[in-house]
Protein backbone atom coordinates (compact mmCIF):
# COMPACT_ATOMS: atom_id res chain seq x y z
CA UNK A 1 0.00 0.00 0.00
CA UNK A 2 1.26 3.33 -0.78
CA UNK A 3 1.67 5.77 2.15
CA UNK A 4 -0.24 8.73 1.99
CA UNK A 5 1.94 11.90 3.51
CA UNK A 6 2.10 15.29 3.83
CA UNK A 7 4.64 17.69 3.94
CA UNK A 8 5.18 20.58 6.15
CA UNK A 9 7.59 23.67 5.63
CA UNK A 10 8.40 26.27 7.53
CA UNK A 11 10.60 29.67 7.68
CA UNK A 12 10.66 32.69 10.40
CA UNK A 13 11.03 35.57 8.46
CA UNK A 14 9.33 36.86 5.07
CA UNK A 15 12.75 37.35 3.39
CA UNK A 16 13.28 33.74 3.21
CA UNK A 17 11.40 31.04 1.27
CA UNK A 18 10.03 27.28 1.75
CA UNK A 19 10.80 26.79 -2.10
CA UNK A 20 14.25 24.54 -0.82
CA UNK A 21 12.83 22.65 1.60
CA UNK A 22 9.89 21.88 -1.16
CA UNK A 23 12.07 20.49 -3.69
CA UNK A 24 13.78 18.60 -1.52
CA UNK A 25 11.28 17.11 0.71
CA UNK A 26 8.92 16.17 -2.86
CA UNK A 27 12.23 14.38 -4.28
CA UNK A 28 12.36 12.23 -1.10
CA UNK A 29 8.98 11.44 -1.18
CA UNK A 30 9.19 10.73 -5.00
CA UNK A 31 12.54 8.42 -4.18
CA UNK A 32 10.49 6.30 -1.36
CA UNK A 33 7.70 5.94 -3.74
CA UNK A 34 5.22 8.48 -1.49
CA UNK A 35 1.81 9.97 -2.28
CA UNK A 36 2.22 13.78 -1.26
CA UNK A 37 -1.71 14.07 -0.42
CA UNK A 38 -0.85 18.07 0.59
CA UNK A 39 1.57 20.61 1.29
CA UNK A 40 0.90 23.16 4.14
CA UNK A 41 3.68 26.27 4.61
CA UNK A 42 3.92 28.79 7.33
CA UNK A 43 5.54 31.43 6.02
CA UNK A 44 7.53 34.16 8.16
CA UNK A 45 6.60 32.65 11.32
CA UNK A 46 8.40 31.76 14.53
CA UNK A 47 8.70 28.07 15.82
CA UNK A 48 8.56 28.98 18.92
CA UNK A 49 4.77 30.50 18.11
CA UNK A 50 1.91 27.87 19.31
CA UNK A 51 0.09 25.99 16.83
CA UNK A 52 -2.79 28.31 17.34
CA UNK A 53 -0.86 30.81 15.47
CA UNK A 54 0.64 28.99 12.57
CA UNK A 55 -2.21 28.63 10.29
CA UNK A 56 -0.58 26.16 8.31
CA UNK A 57 0.46 23.51 10.78
CA UNK A 58 -3.18 24.28 12.86
CA UNK A 59 -4.69 22.96 9.35
CA UNK A 60 -2.40 20.20 9.32
CA UNK A 61 -3.08 18.88 12.57
CA UNK A 62 -6.68 18.92 12.08
CA UNK A 63 -6.57 17.11 8.54
CA UNK A 64 -4.49 14.26 11.05
CA UNK A 65 -7.90 13.99 13.09
CA UNK A 66 -9.41 13.45 10.04
CA UNK A 67 -6.77 10.64 9.09
CA UNK A 68 -6.35 12.54 5.64
CA UNK A 69 -2.30 10.94 5.59
CA UNK A 70 -0.72 8.44 7.38
CA UNK A 71 2.62 10.57 7.92
CA UNK A 72 3.94 14.11 8.27
CA UNK A 73 7.09 14.98 6.22
CA UNK A 74 9.68 17.72 7.20
CA UNK A 75 12.90 19.42 6.51
CA UNK A 76 14.39 19.97 9.59
CA UNK A 77 12.63 18.85 13.21
CA UNK A 78 12.75 22.55 14.25
CA UNK A 79 10.38 23.12 11.41
CA UNK A 80 7.92 21.76 13.21
CA UNK A 81 8.74 23.75 16.55
CA UNK A 82 11.58 25.26 18.52
CA UNK A 83 9.69 24.73 21.39
CA UNK A 84 9.99 21.48 23.46
CA UNK A 85 6.28 21.91 24.77
CA UNK A 86 5.04 22.25 20.97
CA UNK A 87 7.04 19.65 19.94
CA UNK A 88 6.34 16.81 22.52
CA UNK A 89 2.55 17.98 22.35
CA UNK A 90 3.02 17.31 18.18
CA UNK A 91 4.11 14.34 18.32
CA UNK A 92 1.87 13.33 21.09
CA UNK A 93 -1.35 14.04 18.84
CA UNK A 94 0.19 12.52 15.93
CA UNK A 95 0.80 9.35 18.11
CA UNK A 96 -2.52 9.27 19.31
CA UNK A 97 -4.06 9.47 15.70
CA UNK A 98 -1.27 6.94 14.33
CA UNK A 99 0.43 9.34 12.04
CA UNK A 100 3.90 9.14 11.93
CA UNK A 101 6.84 12.37 11.68
CA UNK A 102 9.49 11.64 9.05
CA UNK A 103 12.39 14.46 9.19
CA UNK A 104 14.19 13.97 5.62
CA UNK A 105 17.71 16.27 7.62
CA UNK A 106 17.82 13.96 10.74
CA UNK A 107 16.87 10.80 8.92
CA UNK A 108 14.32 9.83 11.31
CA UNK A 109 11.33 8.38 11.18
CA UNK A 110 8.53 8.14 13.95
CA UNK A 111 6.72 5.33 12.59
CA UNK A 112 9.79 2.92 14.25
CA UNK A 113 10.44 3.18 17.67
CA UNK A 114 14.09 4.38 17.36
CA UNK A 115 12.50 6.74 15.13
CA UNK A 116 10.74 7.99 17.95
CA UNK A 117 13.53 8.42 20.30
CA UNK A 118 15.42 9.86 17.94
CA UNK A 119 12.72 12.56 17.33
CA UNK A 120 12.12 12.87 21.45
CA UNK A 121 16.12 13.69 21.22
CA UNK A 122 16.50 16.14 18.62
CA UNK A 123 13.95 18.31 19.86
CA UNK A 124 15.78 18.26 23.49
CA UNK A 125 18.53 19.78 21.72
CA UNK A 126 17.00 21.97 19.20
CA UNK A 127 15.16 23.34 22.62
CA UNK A 128 18.57 23.59 24.32
CA UNK A 129 19.91 25.25 21.13
CA UNK A 130 17.56 27.90 21.34
CA UNK A 131 17.93 28.75 24.75
CA UNK A 132 22.21 28.89 24.41
CA UNK A 133 21.44 31.62 21.65
CA UNK A 134 18.81 33.80 23.96
CA UNK A 135 21.62 33.79 26.87
CA UNK A 136 24.60 34.62 24.64
CA UNK A 137 22.24 37.39 23.19
CA UNK A 138 21.31 38.67 26.41
CA UNK A 139 25.20 38.34 27.79
CA UNK A 140 25.74 40.13 24.96
CA UNK A 141 23.75 43.01 25.21
CA UNK A 142 24.63 43.02 28.91
CA UNK A 143 28.34 43.64 28.18
CA UNK A 144 27.64 46.34 25.53
CA UNK A 145 25.04 48.21 27.92
CA UNK A 146 28.22 48.02 30.69
CA UNK A 147 30.63 49.40 28.20
CA UNK A 148 28.17 52.52 27.44
CA UNK A 149 26.90 51.15 24.45
CA UNK A 150 23.89 52.46 22.60
CA UNK A 151 21.92 49.93 21.55
CA UNK A 152 19.32 49.91 18.92
CA UNK A 153 18.54 51.39 15.65
CA UNK A 154 20.86 54.50 14.88
CA UNK A 155 18.38 57.62 15.01
CA UNK A 156 17.48 59.17 11.93
CA UNK A 157 17.22 62.43 12.54
CA UNK A 158 19.41 65.02 14.38
CA UNK A 159 18.42 68.03 16.74
CA UNK A 160 18.88 70.55 13.33
CA UNK A 161 15.90 68.45 11.39
CA UNK A 162 14.09 67.94 14.77
CA UNK A 163 13.45 71.33 14.33
CA UNK A 164 13.20 71.78 10.55
CA UNK A 165 10.30 69.45 11.02
CA UNK A 166 8.44 71.19 13.75
CA UNK A 167 9.26 74.00 11.31
CA UNK A 168 7.30 72.99 8.36
CA UNK A 169 4.47 71.60 10.90
CA UNK A 170 3.78 74.62 12.36
CA UNK A 171 3.98 76.23 8.37
CA UNK A 172 0.92 74.01 7.89
CA UNK A 173 3.20 71.72 5.78
CA UNK A 174 1.97 68.35 5.25
CA UNK A 175 3.86 65.47 6.43
CA UNK A 176 4.66 63.83 2.86
CA UNK A 177 6.09 67.36 2.19
CA UNK A 178 7.88 67.33 5.26
CA UNK A 179 9.45 64.12 4.85
CA UNK A 180 10.23 65.29 0.79
CA UNK A 181 11.73 69.01 1.85
CA UNK A 182 14.02 67.54 5.08
CA UNK A 183 14.75 63.47 2.78
CA UNK A 184 13.35 61.40 5.79
CA UNK A 185 10.50 58.87 5.70
CA UNK A 186 6.80 59.81 6.31
CA UNK A 187 7.45 57.40 9.55
CA UNK A 188 10.12 59.58 10.63
CA UNK A 189 8.34 62.50 10.47
CA UNK A 190 5.18 61.04 12.23
CA UNK A 191 7.24 59.97 14.74
CA UNK A 192 9.21 62.88 15.41
CA UNK A 193 6.26 65.12 15.43
CA UNK A 194 5.23 62.57 18.05
CA UNK A 195 7.98 63.39 20.66
CA UNK A 196 8.36 66.96 20.08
Amino acid sequence: MVRKVAIYTRVSTLDQTVDNQLIELRDHCSRMGWEIVKEYSDEGLSGTLSREKRPALNALIKDAYRKRFDSVICWDISRIGRSMKELVLFLSDMKDKGVGICSVRQGFDTSTTMGEIMFQFVGILSSWEREMIRERTLAGLERAKSEGKTLGRRKVTNDKMTAKIIELRNEKKSIRQIASEVGVSIGTVSKTLKVA
